[in-house]
């Protein structure tokens, strides 16, 4: 029986001849058990917690579809699961209340890895020291925590459900295979990556957290480095190795390590009023330290990001050892006297007189070097104001829709009309794409409002003596931009900029009422 809510097309032929109809439905399940045994313990001087529990998760995924048409009926059920294991437990010893160790471990199993490599194992363990408590602080500093932390994390994101087990499906219509009159539906394998393991990252983190003036000034510097082995990506393999030309697999280690800031104040309260003001910056590096693809120490690096507009398959990006992460790959421009590109022509990286391949170089990458975050909330009276805002600073985009969209050729079609192209064609003068320029490789640094919000509250809306009370509020979402990117919109995550619609900005308006 086919579900209500079940995906529905019927497509008759206004001959009457032949038409086609076509029912699909699907049922996907998240099914989660979890249960934990807790016990402390007061030492006096001391306290004592402990924990243990255990987790089961269920992924599930159906799907039944059935199409009619002159051929015949035919009829496809596909059903798909993984399961997520996990035993955890963790240590909280307090000396003082000064002095605070926590210890945890855990370990989770994934279906979506072979036998030998379905459980990882990942210990943590941390330290914090209150050196000044506020309970007890006489002076202008009121709080001091020293604390330090080491911790390994597991993850098994890959895009299938069965990524390291051979399988074979049942190949599409057109893959069908002719006897005589009737058509036989074929079996094709998979492809698979028996290997394939828990990408796990280790964390090392030391950190202060301060306190000033009743902690109407606060903060947070926190030094880390984070190492990622046997990172997780779905990747292209050499033709005839495989069962297919991509797999997921465990490709390399990066490393990313940095310093963090935050401070918070405030910097006027009072009966009717308050304005509280939140900032914070993180410096971050990230660099690749370990391909697994090949030994060799020449190895230019993985081709790897999102594919380009406009030239089929091509990518700009690269992953290599001893450089960031999906680092641009591409030609340096040479220009003329006036700063215009000069079409075509590159710099010789290698100094051979022969401009190929081999003269492409790694240029910037998507990552920012710093990124920034400012709120802010403001209360007079029955009148509040608040808004947040976030900045990148160092981070690249190739604009794709440039280098896709500005050339003269572009100008022309074979029925002669003339077509719209962008305005800055005319100062690129291209006659046609050269997308491997580092010419459209560009800072994307950005200042961005997220959100602006300003609201009044009704206090005696139904009477003097009533607690009843009514806000009215107006927010404004994505309101401006600052930046010199010449796209859309400079937030790109990937660093391929090939979207064709801007952000939106979105007005609320709204009420709340406490009864």
């Amino acid at each position: 029986m086919v579900p209500e809510n079940a995906a529905f097309q019927f497509n008759p032929d206004p001959m009457g001849i032949s038409g086609s109809t076509s029912t699909y439905t699907g049922t996907y399940t998240n099914e989660l058990l979890e249960f934990y045994l807790n016990y402390g313990k007061d030492l006096g001087s001391s306290t004592l917690d402990v924990m243990a529990g255990y987790s089961w998760q269920h992924f599930g995924e159906e799907t039944f579809s059935r199409n009619l048409d002159e051929n015949g009926l035919r009829e496809n059920a596909n059903a798909r699961e993984y399961y997520l294991l996990s035993l955890f437990g963790r240590v909280n010893y307090t000396l003082f209340d000064r002095v605070v160790l926590t210890a945890t471990l855990r370990q989770d199993g994934s279906s979506r890895f072979s036998e030998q490599n379905r459980y990882g194992l990942f210990p943590a363990a941390a330290v914090a020291w209150r050196v000044i408590d506020t309970d007890r602080a006489r002076g202008v500093l009121n709080s001091l925590k020293v604390r330090a932390g080491y911790g390994v994390t597991g993850q098994q994101e890959v895009g299938g459900y069965y990524p390291s087990q051979a399988r074979y499906l049942e190949s599409f219509t057109t893959a069908s295979y002719q006897f005589g009159d009737e058509f036989i539906t074929t079996l094709r394998a998979e492809g698979y990556n028996a290997n394939l393991k828990w990408e796990e990252t280790t964390t090392y983190n030391i950190g202060l957290d301060f306190g000033f003036f009743n902690d109407r000034l606060y903060g947070t510097i926190e030094a880390y480095q984070r190492v990622t082995e046997d990172l997780l990506n779905f990747v292209p393999v050499p033709a005839g190795t495989n069962l297919s030309n991509f797999i997921d697999a465990n490709v390399g280690d990066l490393e990313n390590r940095g310093l963090e800031f935050s401070l918070n104040a405030i910097p006027w309260q009072n009966d009717r009023s308050q304005w509280s003001f939140g900032f914070n910056v993180t410096r971050n590096i990230n660099e690749i330290t370990r391909l697994t693809a090949v030994d060799d120490p020449d190895f230019r690096g993985v081709p790897t990001g999102d594919a380009i507009s406009g030239a089929v398959g091509n990518q700009v990006q690269i992953n290599s050892v001893g450089y960031p992460a999906r680092s641009f790959f591409v030609y340096q421009q040479v220009y003329d006297e006036g700063g215009s590109p000069v079409e075509n022509l590159y710099v010789d990286q290698n100094g051979d007189g022969i401009i190929n391949d081999q003269d492409l170089y790694r240029f910037e990458n998507p990552a920012p070097d710093y990124f920034a975050g400012i709120t802010s909330n403001l209360t007079v009276g029955n009148f509040d104001l608040s808004f947040a805002g976030r900045a990148n600073f160092g981070n690249y985009v190739y604009n794709n829709n440039q280098s896709n969209l500005t050339d003269f050729s572009r100008l022309y079609n074979p029925n002669g009309f003339l077509n719209n192209v962008r305005s800055d064609a005319t100062v690129l003068n291209f006659s046609r794409p050269r997308y491997l320029s580092d010419f459209f490789v560009q800072d994307a640094s950005f200042f961005r409002m997220d959100h602006i919000t300003a609201g009044y509250q009704f206090n005696e809306v139904w009477g003097p003596d009533s607690k009843r009370r009514l806000r009215v509020y107006a927010t404004v979402q994505n309101p401006f931009v600052v930046t010199n990117y010449d796209g859309l919109d400079p937030e790109v995550f990937s660093g391929i900029d090939n979207n064709l619609y801007p952000r939106a900005r979105t007005f609320l308006f709204g009420l709340n009422l406490n009864l």
